[in-house]
């Protein structure tokens, strides 16, 4: 259970080393992916996409990126315990 809870923290943290490089592109394509789905599948037909600045897509980035760092920290630590331990 740790090691899918290790590479599914491992993912965030490394996915948002893309966002955090790009500023606010990426999480644009993102939040209109995810707004035509919606649109397409009858979900949210009101939902218009927002444009984030730089700065509000670089914070994103930054709490991904110490979130996921921290959680696959966590985990890996766990998991090392109970495999050693």
């Amino acid at each position: 259970a740790y090691g899918l809870f290790f590479l599914g923290a491992h993912f965030v943290w490394a996915f948002s080393l893309m966002f955090l490089f790009s500023g606010r592109g990426y999480w644009q394509e993102l939040i209109e992916s995810i707004v035509w789905a919606h649109n397409k599948l009858k979900v949210a037909p009101a939902t218009q996409p927002r444009a984030l600045s730089i700065i509000q897509g670089r914070a994103v980035g930054v709490t991904h990126y110490l979130l996921g760092g921290i959680a696959t920290t966590w985990a890996f630590f766990l998991a090392r315990i109970i495999a050693v331990g």
